[in-house]
């Protein structure tokens, strides 16, 4: 009896611990990014042409920037949803000490009279550990869209891969799996 009692406490102290780590990283992962502060998009008949782009960056605080290089993009077909054909241009985020950069692939463009919408991808070529421990590691590929309105970048997002355990939570779960199998061979 008092083993079950001393087993059924492990396990509440090790779920309430694994949940308790499990909010350790308090930094968002996702990346959001409003106004731009610089440069405009030209949504036109065949094309869309973005001037070098700056604005802001959020992922929880201070507020950071980030910046989109120039490029045309033709239309692969006539009406929306447009796709392109193969493109990428210059990307980058910086917040605080942490920044990444990489390459922006769009894929698609949804429009009506006023707003844009763009969905791609992105992929990182290089990241500070900062961005990596949240799920933008150098290397990985992740989704990206924005939102345009009137000639402006407007808001966006960019949606991170599969982040990095960290490694506490990682020893500590293997310690209680350790202290579970233990309780359950005695009772063998």
């Amino acid at each position: 009896m008092v083993r079950k009692l001393i087993f059924g406490i492990s396990l509440i102290a090790m779920v309430t611990a694994l949940t308790g780590a499990s909010f350790a990283n308090l930094v968002p992962m996702q990346i959001t990014f409003g106004p731009n502060t610089t440069g405009s998009v030209n949504i036109g008949n065949t094309s869309a042409t973005f001037s070098p782009i700056t604005g802001f960056a959020y992922q929880g605080v201070p507020a950071g920037t980030f910046s989109m290089g120039g490029a045309t993009l033709s239309y692969a077909n006539s009406n929306s949803p447009y796709t392109f054909g193969p493109n990428s241009q210059t990307f980058s985020v910086s917040i605080g000490s942490d920044w990444m950069t990489g390459l922006l692939s769009v894929q698609a463009l949804f429009i009506n009279s006023k707003w844009g919408f763009f969905a791609g991808e992105y992929q990182i070529t290089s990241a500070t550990p900062g961005f990596s421990q949240t799920g933008f590691a150098q290397g990985s590929t992740v989704d990206i869209d924005f939102v345009t309105y009137q000639g402006k970048l407007s808001s966006g997002e960019i949606i991170p891969g599969t982040p990095n355990p960290e490694p506490g939570t990682i020893a500590l779960m293997g310690s209680g799996l350790l202290a579970a199998a233990g309780m359950l061979r005695r009772k063998l």
